[in-house]
C-alpha cells in the first residue's frame, strides 16, 4: 500500500485487532451495512488466540523477547536447554535464505546436536500448527451454535476431543465421559460405575435436573456431590477439574456447577462420545479469520501489519486514527484490550509452554484433553 493512500478516507466502524471478539463484530458490522476498516498491527490473524508453523513461531518468540508478556524464551530440544534465550527459524539448511534467518534469529552460539535437531524438525514446518492459546468448544455450546448459523463450516474444520485424562496425586487416569464409556471403563469399581451413572442421569434428565436445581441451589457444588451423590477422591475431583472446570481452591454454587454439567452432557452424543470440538488448524485463529473472510465479503477493508500511532477524538463526535499510511475517521472503534496502556499489569506474567513430542504419552489417542491438578490450580493440555 501507498504511503498516505488512507488519508481523509472515512468509515463507520474501525476495528483494531483481529482476535476472535473483534472479528465477529466486524463481521456482523459489515453485514448489517456499515463500512468497516478491520486493521491489526501483527502481519497474521487471531492476536493472542493465533496459529503459527514450527518456524513461524520461533519468529514469534523472538519478535517478543522483550514484552511484558513474554520475557524470557527458551527453546529446549532433546532434553537439553540450549544456550536461552535461543532463538532459532530455518528450513533446508542448504537454502541461503534460510541460513541468513537461522544467523539473524540465533544470536548464541548452538550446538552442532541442537542445530542438526532443529533443522530436522523444520524441514517438515508445516506439518506443525502450533496454537498460542488452545481451545476447545462444546459440540452443543453457543459458540458452535452461533458457527453453524453462520456457515462458518465452509472455512473451519473441527475434530472431536477422543479422550480426557485427569492427572492428580503422581497417577494419569482416563475419565470415561459417555454412558458407553463409564459402562466400559476398567478403572472404575462397580459402585464408581453408579454413582457417575446417578449423577449423568440427573442431568440428562429435565425434571430431575429443574428438582435439584431448585432445592440446592444455595448449597455449594462440592458440597452436593459429597452428600446427594456420594462422590470422592479420584472421581469427586474428575467431575471438579475436568468437566465442570473448577479451579483449584475456588468455590461454586450448586446451581452454577449443575448448569456446567447439565451443558458438558448435553454435548456428548452431538457428534460422538466426546464433548468438546478443536480446531484440526487452530480454534481461535482460524474461527477468526473465518469471520474475517465473512466482513470481508460484505466488504470490509482489510490491513495487516498496520500500526497505530495515535487515536483522537473530533469535534464532530467522530474518531481520528492516525496509522503508518495514512489519518482515516471513523464515528465508531472497537479495539482489542491489546491496544490499551493498561491491557496487560505490569506485576502479571504469562507463562507458555509448548512441548513437541517425538512419540505418543496418552497411547494411541490422537486428540486428547489432559488435566493436572496439584496445589496451585488445574492446568490443561491439548493433546
Amino acid at each position: 500500500m501507498v504511503s498516505n493512500e488512507l488519508d481523509g478516507m472515512q468509515f463507520d466502524v474501525v476495528v483494531l485487532g483481529t482476535g476472535l471478539e473483534e472479528s465477529i463484530i466486524a463481521s456482523e458490522a459489515a453485514a448489517g451495512g456499515k463500512s468497516v476498516l478491520h486493521v491489526d498491527r501483527n502481519p497474521y490473524y487471531g492476536g493472542s488466540n493465533a496459529c503459527f508453523s514450527l518456524s513461524k513461531m520461533l519468529e514469534w518468540a523472538f519478535c517478543h523477547r522483550n514484552c511484558c508478556q513474554t520475557p524470557s524464551v527458551e527453546v529446549l530440544v532433546g532434553g537439553q536447554l540450549t544456550d536461552a534465550p535461543t532463538f532459532v527459524i530455518s528450513g533446508e539448511a542448504s537454502d541461503q535464505h534460510d541460513m541468513d534467518t537461522l544467523q539473524r534469529l540465533a544470536p548464541f552460539e548452538l550446538s552442532p546436536e541442537t542445530t542438526e535437531k532443529l533443522q530436522a524438525m523444520l524441514k517438515n514446518d508445516r506439518s506443525y500448527m502450533i496454537e498460542l492459546v488452545p481451545k476447545v468448544v462444546f459440540c452443543r455450546g453457543e459458540l458452535t451454535e452461533m458457527l453453524i448459523s453462520c456457515e462458518i463450516g465452509e472455512y473451519v474444520q473441527f475434530k472431536g476431543v477422543a479422550h480426557s485424562y485427569l492427572a492428580h496425586n503422581g497417577t494419569i487416569e482416563r475419565i470415561p465421559e459417555s454412558k458407553e464409556d463409564i459402562f466400559a471403563s476398567t478403572s472404575l469399581s462397580l459402585i464408581e460405575k453408579r454413582k457417575l451413572m446417578r449423577l449423568m442421569t440427573m442431568v440428562s434428565d429435565n425434571t430431575l435436573y429443574t428438582h435439584i436445581l431448585d432445592k440446592y441451589s444455595d448449597t455449594q457444588f462440592t458440597q452436593l456431590l459429597q452428600d446427594k451423590f456420594k462422590l470422592s477422591g479420584m472421581l469427586l475431583d474428575a467431575v471438579l477439574y475436568l468437566i465442570v472446570r473448577v479451579n483449584r481452591g475456588d468455590t461454586i454454587s450448586s446451581r452454577e456447577g449443575c448448569e456446567r454439567l447439565h451443558k458438558y452432557v448435553k454435548s456428548i452424543g452431538r457428534y460422538g462420545r466426546m464433548a468438546y470440538l478443536c480446531g484440526m488448524y487452530g480454534g481461535g485463529s482460524e474461527i477468526s479469520q473465518s469471520f474475517c473472510r465473512l466482513c470481508a465479503v460484505s466488504g470490509g477493508t482489510y490491513i495487516l501489519n498496520e500500526k497505530v500511532a495515535a487515536i483522537e477524538s473530533t469535534a464532530e463526535n467522530e474518531f481520528s486514527v492516525v496509522l503508518d499510511h495514512g489519518t482515516v475517521r471513523a464515528k465508531q472503534i472497537v479495539m482489542s484490550p491489546d491496544y490499551t496502556s493498561t491491557a496487560v499489569p505490569k506485576d502479571q506474567i504469562v507463562s507458555r509452554a509448548i512441548c513437541i513430542l517425538d512419540n505418543t504419552c496418552l497411547g494411541d489417542d490422537t486428540t486428547a484433553l489432559a488435566s493436572y491438578v496439584d496445589d496451585s490450580g488445574v492446568v490443561s493440555l491439548l493433546y
